[in-house]
């Protein structure tokens, strides 16, 4: 499972028992926790994932506030689509011809 992959179960997981799963905002610091990854690299993957339209955020208080999405929720319940994403929290080097 890709780090995004684990990132978008991880926010549906949290919100998951809320008739109204979008309206509940998850940090990145609370993502982090649950998922046992450096806070930098979380960060990095929501960025990737709203890019994507499956987060959207808010400025909080101390730090940015994400919210999942309706499309994040679809995916995170049915995977579908392959995450061939290229961001800073998963690099891979480039195979050039």
């Amino acid at each position: 499972m890709r780090v995004e992959e684990k990132i978008l179960k991880t926010v549906f997981s949290l919100v998951k028992g809320d008739p109204s799963p979008v309206h509940l905002p998850v940090t990145p610091t609370k993502m982090s926790q649950a998922t046992d990854l450096p806070l930098e690299q979380v960060e990095a993957c929501c960025k990737a994932l709203e890019s994507h339209g499956y987060l959207t955020s808010t400025k909080g208080i101390a730090e940015p506030v994400y919210y999942i999405t309706k499309t994040g929720v679809d995916e995170a319940l049915n995977p579908t689509l392959p995450f061939y994403i290229y961001s800073a929290s998963n690099p891979r080097p480039r195979n050039r011809a």
